[in-house]
């Protein structure tokens, strides 16, 4: 692929504001058949020059029409190749119905390899965080009852002290058995994640 594409945020229809805003001098320099070429290679419809339409109206320049629409015909044809599919998909990135008829299965395709290994890949990272909270709030919860044990045997904590640090340590001491058990649970499934998207990835491979 001859050049990054650039496109919006994951789940946003492509094409919402472009070219709003334009300047006069813009307008009246404008080169309509690379604009066109840029909002098409970005994944914007052609209904994206109603907005650069709007904007230069107020300056009373009228784009051109035809030079627009032939360069969003050739940025499209480069946005919809199943290689840029492929890689909008890996990167979460939603298709919102912008390649013609005879680009489209190919895009479609690739896209949905992509977004398959994205969402696999989303969920290994899902269960490494959740696993990495786990450890830490673990690690937090041993100062904390190192810290109530200390003052539990301490000479200068009064005996309504010792029995509401009582409390609290059985309390933590079943949080922590609790995570113990969250953690070896979150373990295997980090596991069958990490699996079914190395089997994901090798099935892909290919094509």
């Amino acid at each position: 692929m001859p050049r990054l594409i650039k496109i919006f945020a994951f789940g946003l229809v492509l094409g919402g504001c472009a070219g709003s805003g334009m300047e006069l001098a813009e307008c009246r320099t404008a080169d309509w058949r690379a604009i066109g070429y840029e909002d098409g290679s970005q994944g914007r419809k052609g209904s994206a020059l109603g907005d650069r339409r709007k904007a230069c109206a107020d300056h009373g320049v009228t784009p051109n029409f035809e030079a627009y629409m032939d360069g969003h015909g050739r940025g499209i044809a480069e946005f919809c190749r199943p290689r840029n599919g492929y890689q909008l998909g890996t990167r979460g990135y939603r298709y919102s119905g912008v390649c013609p008829t005879n680009l489209e299965s190919a895009f479609l395709t690739a896209h949905a390899d992509g977004f398959g290994l994205y969402r696999r890949r989303a969920a290994v990272n899902r269960l490494s965080k959740q696993i990495t909270r786990k450890h830490n709030r673990s690690q937090t919860i041993e100062r904390l009852m190192a810290s109530k044990t200390a003052a539990l045997v301490s000479y200068q904590t009064a005996p309504a002290q010792r029995l509401t640090i009582g409390v609290e340590l059985k309390q933590l001491t079943e949080e922590r058995i609790e995570i113990e058990r969250s953690i070896s649970r979150l373990e295997i499934d980090l596991e069958q994640a990490q699996y079914d998207y190395r089997n994901y990835r090798e099935s892909i491979a290919h094509r």
